[in-house]
């Protein structure tokens, strides 16, 4: 009979060990937004597929949607489980699996039947962010439990900033298969390699260890979910103050959809400088992952925040003031440092408030929270039309403001659990 014998490692090099697979995996994931962004290339294909500017035009916001509304409710069952990693395994198998039948659609149907292809494309990518949107909550606590909490900052800015790197090559690699592919091979290549840089994340991600169970609660019934959550908001005053702060903030985001449309009307750019629109905002992402990571561990996370949010609003004033095409270069480079490390800061904010046990909760609600606020977006749109681009970034401007001095104005949630734990 043969015995292994499997040598336990110590706490610090399992941690250790733990945070280097989520960096890992967190850049090979998150870098596949530069081979299927839902910016760009998606309303590109639904267009080849026969798709309506209609159609286009609420694919967005349909999209985010999609992500956001479940996790509520994926947030309130997930509490019931003590380990989270099969959960995040099982789910994320099945939010890869809709990539991959992507492709296939495409690459079969794509040429000779664009209306089923065109049909299919929007339920299995509605399904896929679903999906990824209803295990998000549970996938955000999994990386709280096996990472360090004073470290956390710096992991977030290490997946953003390698991400960027990636998905710069990635970019260059979608160009290519753009270019050089006819249709639909092209797009069903790019979503292929999607899919296998996202199984490889998931390869990574089965690394990960974790051995402590997590605090268990009772789900809540649905019907007294919605209690369950306005008790969460008028109980939290700190997070109650986050939540505002951050809806004013995505208010303030929706202009940024109108950067490149705004400097294209206003001094007739080609796509050279487009392209360089694009490698300023990586850059942005690059710096803004490390340094905010770095920022919000020893300073805080709302300081990292701050310094997100300061910077969407300076690319908002700069694109309002611009007088050549040279002041968007600093709109793009500035809207990088946003993009590039809000998101993962704000998750991290959501952790930082909640009790162990509510944390799939928090970031849950936190992101339902958001759903609404992006339905602003086609109304900005609307005033593009009707008045211009110059009072969306002026209203915008000014939102954000009131949103920022909102979150100076929040407490630092590390900062004040200290304090509660040394009384």
């Amino acid at each position: 009979m043969t015995f292994f014998i499997i040598e336990k490692m110590n706490p610090h090099d399992l941690q250790s060990r733990n945070e280097r697979y989520h960096i890992i995996e967190g850049a090979l994931y998150i870098s596949t937004s530069a081979l299927i962004p839902i910016q760009t290339v998606m309303p590109a294909l639904i267009k080849r597929l026969g798709g309506s500017d209609v159609l286009i035009g609420t694919w967005p916001v349909v999209v985010y949607l999609a992500y956001y509304m479940p996790q509520v409710i994926s947030a309130n069952y997930s509490g019931a489980l003590q380990y989270r990693k099969s959960t995040v395994i099982r789910y994320g198998f099945i939010q890869r699996l809709h990539i991959l039948l992507l492709a296939c659609v495409i690459a079969v149907w794509g040429a000779s039947a664009p209306t089923l292809s065109l049909t299919l494309l929007f339920l299995l990518y509605i399904s896929n962010q679903a999906t990824s949107g209803s295990i998000s909550p549970i996938w955000m606590d999994f990386l709280s439990k096996t990472t360090s909490p004073e470290r956390r900052g710096k992991i977030m800015g290490w997946r953003v900033s390698l991400a960027a790197v990636l998905a710069l090559v990635n970019s260059f690699i979608l160009t290519a298969m753009l270019t050089i592919l006819r249709f639909p091979y092209n797009y069903a290549s790019a979503i292929g390699l999607a899919f296998l840089f996202q199984t490889s994340s998931l390869a990574t991600q089965h690394k990960v260890v974790e051995e402590i169970p997590s605090p268990v609660s009772i789900p809540v019934h649905l019907s007294g979910l919605f209690s369950h959550v306005r008790s969460i908001i008028a109980g939290n005053r700190l997070y109650r103050k986050f939540l505002i702060a951050s809806a004013l903030l995505t208010i303030s985001f929706s202009s940024a959809a109108f950067f490149t449309i705004a400097a294209i009307k206003r001094f007739d750019i080609s796509e050279y400088v487009v392209g360089i629109f694009t490698i300023l905002m990586i850059v942005g992402q690059i710096i803004s992952g490390v340094l905010l990571g770095w920022l919000a561990d020893s300073k805080g996370t709302k300081s990292a925040l701050v310094v997100c949010g300061t910077s969407l609003l300076l690319a908002i004033a700069i694109a309002w003031l611009a007088q050549s095409v040279t002041w968007f270069y600093f709109v793009f480079l500035f809207f990088g440092v946003n993009i590039g490390a809000e998101t993962a800061i704000r998750y991290n904010f959501a952790v930082e408030c909640a009790p162990s046990g509510e944390r799939p909760m928090y970031v849950g609600l936190m992101n339902a929270w958001f759903a609404p606020f992006y339905l602003v977006t086609p109304f900005a749109g609307w005033l593009c039309v009707s008045y211009g681009y110059n009072i969306v970034f002026m209203l915008s401007l000014i939102v954000g403001l009131i949103g920022i001095i909102f979150l100076i104005r929040t407490p630092n949630p590390r900062a004040e659990k200290l304090a509660l734990s040394s009384k």
